[in-house]
Order: structure tokens, then C-alpha cells, then sequence
């Protein structure tokens, strides 16, 4: 079995995880601390497999609880559990903490987390891609509004004119949740013109997952980069998140796990501008994108994408589907899921990625007979796309 230690001032909480993880078919060895220095005995003695501690404790913050953690024990997995206020604070910790998980959340949102840590270990403790994410002077910034949004999805209080209104205050974000609304691949029966019908027709979920998308490539859209164009690469990731999107319904996934899968297609191909040396080098080589990443950085931009969007509080689900769409084989999740569908439509809807898809893995799911069914649905999309 594997051990985690929860870190968590309020008594109430402690035994809840207990009780979430108690289970022996779960793998989990529960072991629980009520502050920093309670924990900080326990690590002293031992080493656990994941820590993952509350942000606001008396006498030491999450923070300052995981950085001694990394210290004690570096190959330990570090989790910040808090609300959603805390999110920037603990997205800005790149030295110390690898997973953010907003409260509240349920059962099911920590066995995924959980169960999927281990698969993300090459991502989640790289020192490459921290050292990378450190020094980039082009990477993306937490998004505030995407805060704001959340926050107001999350309050008792919410309404969808109120989340409109702060859509409408990103004129960029606006346009393109109206182009989204009035997409062939949403099929609503009208022309959508205001903000509020958007939401309201799109749904909060699909909302929090464009706006997300929305303001990470807003940061590059504004730079001039050689051999990049941010239109074009926004407009494969709606081909790409819709036809994900499709794959999930037609093979009646979880509601939850589909909007998994539209947001990871959004956000799959996170490309700062440094990495335009690796497009020249892949370009000039005649080798494939993440080799000429790896060979210059270290590290390839879904890697860096992964880590960024695993400390700013992103479902695991999604996290893993944007770390592996180009590599499924690694991931240690063997059922289809987000990452299936990702990986599926990131091959159709690119020419220059069709030769990447991986049929033994997909064979391994038990889903090769489908692709010809989804390779179906990338035609009718497209057809509808251009009807549009």
C-alpha cells in the first residue's frame, strides 16, 4: 500500500479523508497530523508517498510545510488541499508544492487525484521543467479572472448574469465564447449575441473551461513569433477539443469526464515564446516537435503545460490528458478516458500528427475497432464546420 499523510487544522476534515481513503481496495495507508509541526515529527521519523496539507495553519502555512517536506524527503509528492482563494498563492510556489486541490471536492475528485500521481511523477518532480518554468519570461501568469469566475460559480449567491459580467470585461475572451457559442460543433438553433445567452446555451462548466483556455493564449497572441501563429493554433484546439469532446459523448463517458476532455483540448498545446528555437530546430532537422523540445530544454511543452495547470488546481484528468496526448503509452491509466479522446482528436484533426497516433495503445484499451467511428466524426465535424 501506498502512505499518504493529510495535514489539516480542522479535526473534522482529518477524519473525512480517513474515511474517503478507508477502504483497503483504495491502496491507501492513511496517516493524519492536526499542523506543520505535528507533521514535521512524523516526517522526521518516516517518509510518506504523498503529502498533502491544508494552505492556512496555525504556526506554519502549507507552504512553508512543503518546502520543509522537499528537503526531508525531495521524491515525495506534495498536494496544497484549500480553497479557492488560495489558488495564486499556492501556483506561485513552484519550488515546493506539485498539485493544487480546491475545497470543496468530493470523494471521487481525490481517488482520481491519487490514482493518477504516480503516472505524473515524471511531470509533477522534474527539475527540468521547474527550472524551465522559473526562468521563462513568457509563461503564462495565473489567470485572475479565471479566479473570479470559479469564485463566482462556487458562490451560493451565483448567477449567470453576474459570471457574464465578468466575462464581458475581456473583450477578447467575449468574442471568443461567442464564437465558440455559434459553433457548428455546438449546434445551438440560433445566433448567440449576448454574453449572457453564451453562458447560459455553453453551460458553466464549458464557461470556466474557455475562459481558462482563453487567457493562457491571450499571452501569446500579443507576441510576434517567428514559424507560430496564435490564430491558427487556437483554431486546432477548438477542432481539437470538440472532436474530443464528440468521442466522450458517443461513448457515453461521464458528464464530468467530457468537459475533462474539451478542456484538455483546449489547453494541450501550451507554446510560450522560447520555444520558437524548437520549431526552427525541428523545422531545420526534420525531427519531431518534443524531440527537438527535449534536446534543446530538456523538457517538451506539454510537460511544461502539465506542471503549470497541475499547480493552478486542474483536475487530475485533465492534467494527465494534456501531460500524455502525444504519448498515452506512458500514462498509467489504462481505461479510456480524457486522455483517449485527447490524444484521438489531437491525430485527426493534424495532418502533421496522424502518423502519431498510437493504435497499440489504443489497442491495449480495447478501443482500436472504434477509430474508424471516430475518424467519422472528425469528417462530420469538419463538414458541419465548413457548412457553418
Amino acid at each position: 500500500m501506498k502512505s499518504i499523510l493529510f495535514v489539516e487544522d480542522n479535526a473534522m476534515l482529518l477524519q473525512l479523508y480517513g474515511l474517503m481513503l478507508g477502504d483497503e481496495s483504495c491502496g491507501w495507508q492513511v496517516t493524519t497530523a492536526s499542523d506543520g509541526l505535528d507533521a514535521l515529527v512524523l516526517l522526521r521519523q518516516t517518509a510518506f508517498d504523498v503529502v498533502a496539507s491544508d494552505m492556512h495553519m496555525p504556526g506554519m502555512n502549507g507552504v512553508e510545510l512543503l518546502s520543509e517536506v522537499r528537503k526531508l524527503h525531495p521524491h515525495t509528492s506534495r498536494i496544497i488541499i484549500s480553497g479557492i482563494t488560495d489558488q495564486a498563492e499556492a501556483a506561485g510556489s513552484l519550488n515546493c508544492t506539485h498539485l493544487f486541490i480546491p475545497k470543496p471536492f468530493d470523494a471521487k475528485t481525490l481517488k482520481a487525484t491519487l490514482a493518477r500521481i504516480s503516472s505524473l511523477d515524471a511531470y509533477l518532480k522534474s527539475d527540468s521543467l521547474r527550472r524551465l518554468a522559473g526562468k521563462l519570461r513568457s509563461l503564462p501568469s495565473f489567470p485572475q479572472l479565471y479566479l473570479e469566475i470559479v469564485r463566482e460559480i462556487e458562490s451560493p449567491n451565483s448567477s449567470l448574469q453576474l459570471i457574464a459580467r465578468l466575462v464581458a470585461q475581456d473583450p477578447g475572451i467575449t468574442a471568443k465564447l461567442l464564437q465558440v457559442a455559434n459553433s457548428a460543433a455546438i449546434g445551438l438553433p440560433e445566433k448567440v449575441n449576448d454574453p449572457v445567452e453564451a453562458v447560459k446555451q455553453l453551460g458553466l462548466t464549458m464557461v470556466r473551461s474557455l475562459v481558462l483556455s482563453a487567457q493562457v493564449y491571450s499571452s501569446f497572441q500579443a507576441r510576434q513569433v517567428r514559424h507560430f501563429s496564435a490564430d491558427a493554433l487556437w483554431s486546432h484546439l477548438m477542432r481539437c477539443s470538440g472532436l474530443a469532446r464528440a468521442i466522450m459523448r458517443h461513448e457515453h463517458a461521464d458528464p464530468d469526464e467530457i468537459e475533462d476532455a474539451f478542456t484538455a483540448g483546449l489547453l494541450a498545446d501550451s507554446l510560450p515564446d522560447e520555444f520558437q528555437k524548437a520549431l526552427v530546430f525541428a523545422e531545420v532537422e526534420n525531427i519531431p516537435l518534443p524531440e527537438a523540445e527535449l534536446q534543446i530544454f530538456g523538457a517538451t511543452h506539454t510537460g511544461l503545460a502539465a506542471y503549470l495547470l497541475g499547480l493552478w488546481g486542474l483536475p487530475a484528468a485533465i492534467v494527465e490528458a494534456v501531460a500524455f496526448h502525444h504519448t498515452p503509452e506512458k500514462s498509467g491509466h489504462k481505461k479510456f478516458s480524457a486522455l483517449t479522446a485527447v490524444h484521438v482528436a489531437n491525430a485527426l484533426c493534424d495532418p502533421a500528427d496522424a502518423d502519431n497516433l498510437k493504435l497499440s495503445y489504443l489497442a491495449q484499451l480495447g478501443v482500436a475497432d472504434r477509430l474508424e467511428t471516430w475518424r467519422q466524426i472528425a469528417v462530420a465535424q469538419e463538414l458541419e464546420s465548413a457548412v457553418g
